[in-house]
């Protein structure tokens, strides 16, 4: 079973990588770079950061992990 610091770092990182992609996206906006193929590749890669954030923060275990790490 994970522990509740695993589940924070992996959150963390999670939302790193989300924050990422994110970022790249705003950067392509700002430059009038949509549409392209590089584009499509950054969308893609944003939707798998919060897909992959959000299976995380989904999983059976989540509450009880986020609620040993409250008050520390």
């Amino acid at each position: 079973m994970q522990t509740s610091d695993d589940f924070r770092f992996t959150a963390h990182t999670l939302l790193l990588a989300l924050d990422e992609s994110t970022i790249n996206m705003m950067k392509m906006v700002m430059i009038s770079t949509m549409g392209n193929a590089a584009w499509k590749t950054a969308v893609i890669a944003q939707e798998a950061s919060f897909a992959a954030l959000h299976l995380h923060l989904g999983h059976p275990d989540a509450p009880a992990l986020m609620q040993q790490g409250y008050g520390k």
